[in-house]
């Protein structure tokens, strides 16, 4: 927690740097509609997965050493952009409903014939806190990097089981393994509407040091894990008109009921 603390305090500090230079132009602060796709892959289970368990009615399994698991997810908000003066700096910062998670899978010891998925997803407020940077006119060309940390208030975390030998799924909703507050490091970059950026969960949503009525420890191991999010980031302003004759029309047909 004081690592987290330590983070948003120095990204606040360099934020309020940066107020001081920036210009007052309309053009320089514009809102941003964020909607996406999360796709988490692989497990976040650490290495000491051989002694991870779960009990089935077909035996007892352990997590496998390998194994691709793909667990999709949403994210949907909108995110405030200040560009510097240069224009070729600045900083984002918004609010985004999101559903992510991680997925493990386990192998039978006693028949090799079966085997489990276990889903761990969570749905929250996510509050994105990025650096933009690029080597040409960001508002211009909507062409640039960025890199941040995302914290996200989780509302909701569940974990689910499928196993191979039924088509039945079984689920539940944590409320002691799960933590509140949950944060990733990320890295992307954005193309005019286009979006990609790579996540690093530092901060599970999911209690590792949780202990149940049989003091047993479920989500012992669970660290990091890491996902990748493609979405539709549109500029709420003048530049979609500028640069898509569709968003024109519309815009007009709003201002004067004429497309021409």
């Amino acid at each position: 927690m004081k690592k987290i603390l330590i983070i948003l305090l120095s990204l606040m500090c360099y934020s309020q740097m940066l107020m001081a230079q920036i210009e007052d132009k309309t053009e320089y602060r514009y809102w941003n509609f964020v909607l996406g796709l999360n796709h988490g892959f692989g497990s976040a289970m650490g290495g000491d997965y051989g002694n991870l368990m779960i009990h089935t009615n077909k035996g007892d399994m352990h997590q496998k050493k390998q194994g691709f698991t793909y667990t999709p997810g949403i994210q949907l908000g909108f995110v405030y952009n200040i560009d510097l003066q240069n224009n070729k700096t600045g900083i984002v910062a918004g609010a985004e409903v999101v559903d992510y998670g991680f997925a493990n899978k386990y192998k039978s010891t006693d028949n090799s014939d079966y085997d489990m998925k276990e889903t761990f997803r969570a749905i929250g407020i996510q509050i994105p806190i990025l650096f933009k940077f690029s080597g040409s006119d960001i508002y211009r060309d909507m062409k640039y990097a960025y890199i941040g940390v995302k914290p996200t208030f989780n509302f909701m975390v569940s974990r689910g089981h499928k196993g191979s030998w039924t088509s039945e799924k079984y689920g539940e909703k944590l409320t002691d393994g799960k933590k509140p507050l949950s944060v990733a490091a990320t890295f992307g970059f954005n193309f005019n509407i286009y979006s990609f950026s790579i996540n690093y969960q530092f901060m599970e949503f999911v209690n590792s040091k949780y202990t149940d009525g049989n003091g047993f420890t479920p989500f012992k191991g669970v660290k990091g894990h890491i996902y990748v999010c493609t979405s539709l980031n549109v500029p709420m302003t003048r530049w979609l008109c500028i640069n898509n004759w569709t968003a024109e029309k519309i815009r007009r047909k709003l201002r004067n009921g004429k497309t021409m």
